[in-house]
């Protein structure tokens, strides 16, 4: 039960009246030790002892070391305080606890306070294949100008392909699938309705599935406005909205997600990367 000034007022009402700690504990469901605590800072300072924010130990300052060590390790990983702090007690052999990384990111600029709402209270189910090329998801983003198409392993989250361009067209997303088969035979590909990639008359015949059809792969079809059904492309749009302008080319931000960022997904006690996910989970 959450204690607050009414159920400490009344718990020391209780004990001015006579009744035993054991007794008081009960107005507000706390441990009798608690009760202690509470009657012995009344009893210390003559005043209501305060519940909440901003009571506690007062937070230490940050150090230069500090503020420089997680500056460094963030501008090379890019990730969020609870990765950021099994990277820097890897690579560095040093411990910075993730809500102090969290406040120190804050400072820099780099992360933006917390709000209730951002804080998940579900787990989420996650569906994957077991072996990498499975299964590709793909699909068209704009981002500042730019047109975006991507090839994502399924398993393994590895990017297989990205082709940045003015517009959206099947062209492109032949050329991107066809960079994606460098990695190896593609069992099925993940996409929604889009005009790039079915055609919208007569049976749905375009380009795109011809081609897909000649290479051996079968296409699936995303639930019409059920975006979960591609989510992982769009988890992978918001990772490059937020982080394309860190990087000269697409080849330094492939790089840099493929073989540097952790993914939470993976083996995440073992910092794994897509890369290293892609050559694990391949059938053998």
């Amino acid at each position: 039960m959450k204690l607050n000034k009414s159920k400490i007022t009344e718990t020391l009402r209780k004990l001015a009246d006579g009744k035993t700690v054991y007794q008081a504990r009960k107005v507000a469901g706390i441990s009798v030790r608690r009760v202690y605590q509470v009657k012995g800072a009344f009893d210390k300072t003559g005043e209501i002892p305060q519940i909440g924010k901003e009571t506690g130990r007062p937070r230490k300052s940050f150090e230069k070391w500090e503020i420089n060590l997680v500056k460094e390790a963030f501008e090379k990983y890019r990730v969020s305080a609870d990765t950021l702090e099994r990277c820097i007690d890897r690579d560095y052999k040093k411990h910075i606890g993730h809500n102090r990384i969290h406040n120190i990111l804050i400072q820099l600029g780099y992360a933006k306070k917390k709000l209730n709402r951002d804080i998940r209270k579900k787990k989420w189910k996650r569906y994957e294949r077991k072996h990498s090329l499975t299964a590709v998801h793909i699909d068209w983003h704009y981002f500042k100008g730019t047109w975006v198409f991507g090839v994502e392993d399924d398993a393994s989250r590895k990017m297989l392909a990205l082709i940045e361009d003015k517009k959206e067209s099947t062209d492109n997303s032949i050329l991107g699938m066809e960079l994606a088969l460098k990695h190896g035979q593609i069992k099925q590909c993940i996409s929604d309705h889009g005009s790039t990639f079915i055609s919208n008359f007569a049976d749905g015949d375009s380009r795109f599935k011809e081609y897909l059809k000649s290479k051996g792969i079968k296409q699936i079809l995303c639930r019409i406005k059920h975006p979960q059904s591609n989510g992982k492309m769009e988890k992978w749009f918001g990772c490059y909205d937020r982080n394309r302008e860190a990087f000269k080319t697409k080849e330094e931000f492939m790089g840099w997600y493929n073989d540097v960022k952790p993914h939470k997904s993976l083996k995440f006690d073992e910092l794994e990367t897509p890369s290293q996910a892609f050559i694990r989970k391949m059938r053998k």
